[in-house]
């Protein structure tokens, strides 16, 4: 059953991002996108949470110190990721954002005094080398006009996007119920985005509601599956095949569209998803 989950994260994450690449399509903004998203998937997360009786005495303070900052982190992240997809190679953008992982596993150790050992020390650095690489492969350090912000926007939401890879892993680690995580942390994202779209006093076009709803099942469905798999299965097996499984089939669909990719580029991808093995197994095996 834990494989069976590892392959529906697979497909929800890949689905994610490449509805926000067929939404670009038909002219639907990055905000309208993340907005109708984590608008819907605020509004399954509550059914969901009902249906399965989820008590009020599930929303402790700890989930609440857990699910605001993975709400905030992941709301901006994809709202930031959908804008860089627009504007850049999906492929790239794709495989620097699913490298979020280096993020939790820096932050341990410099801030909670993990060891830092060579092997641990490889695997972070093949992954800073797969970003400099995919970078340069889509000359992002070259003088177009939207070469630079592609770069920013990538480096953004990879930092970001490390917010709810920590919230997941908390939530899972301290056995905390997953419905109830999961309406708060989409609630939390939904508030962020709602005052941004009344500051902002924005009309959501129609196209939006239809890859929204889609997103926000395939959100859903990646986010539960991954906290049911680390119930079952050690993280050290999770997080390698549910980071690296959306990087390959991103790099796919982006040789299927015809997308540049040059040969350092796919040595960044190699790099990544290799040092994204060596940090998962370096941090979760034992």
């Amino acid at each position: 059953m834990g494989f069976l989950y590892i392959f529906l994260v697979v497909l929800g994450i890949t689905s994610v991002a490449y509805l926000a690449k067929l939404s670009a399509g038909k002219g639907v903004s990055s905000f309208d996108l993340t907005f109708v998203m984590f608008t819907a998937a605020g509004v399954l997360g509550y059914f969901f949470a009902e249906f399965n009786n989820v008590a009020p005495a599930c929303y402790t303070v700890e989930l609440w110190s857990v699910s605001i900052p993975a709400g905030i982190g992941g709301a901006t992240a994809v709202y930031v990721f959908n804008n860089a997809v627009r504007i850049g190679h999906f492929g790239y953008s794709h495989a620097i954002y699913r490298s979020s992982f280096l993020i939790p596993v820096v932050i341990s150790v410099v801030f909670f005094g993990s060891r830092l050992n060579i092997a641990m020390a490889v695997g972070i650095s093949a992954i800073l080398a797969s970003i400099i690489l995919i970078s340069w492969s889509n000359d992002a350090f070259s003088k177009g006009p939207n070469n630079l912000l592609w770069f920013l926007l990538s480096i953004c939401a990879f930092v970001l996007s490390g917010l709810p890879r920590i919230g997941q892993l908390l939530a899972s680690h301290n056995r905390m119920n997953s419905f109830a995580y999961l309406f708060l942390s989409y609630a939390v994202g939904f508030a962020v985005l709602f005052i941004i779209f009344l500051a902002g006093q924005r009309r959501i076009k129609i196209h939006a509601l239809f890859y929204g709803v889609l997103a926000a099942f395939a959100s859903y469905v990646g986010v539960y599956c991954t906290l049911e798999a680390l119930k079952l299965l050690p993280a050290a097996v999770v997080f390698p095949i549910t980071l690296s499984g959306p990087i390959i089939l991103g790099m796919f669909i982006s040789f299927v569209y015809r997308e540049k990719i040059r040969l350092h580029g796919w040595i960044g991808v190699f790099l990544g998803v290799c040092g994204i093995t060596i940090l998962s197994l370096q941090t979760y095996a034992a």
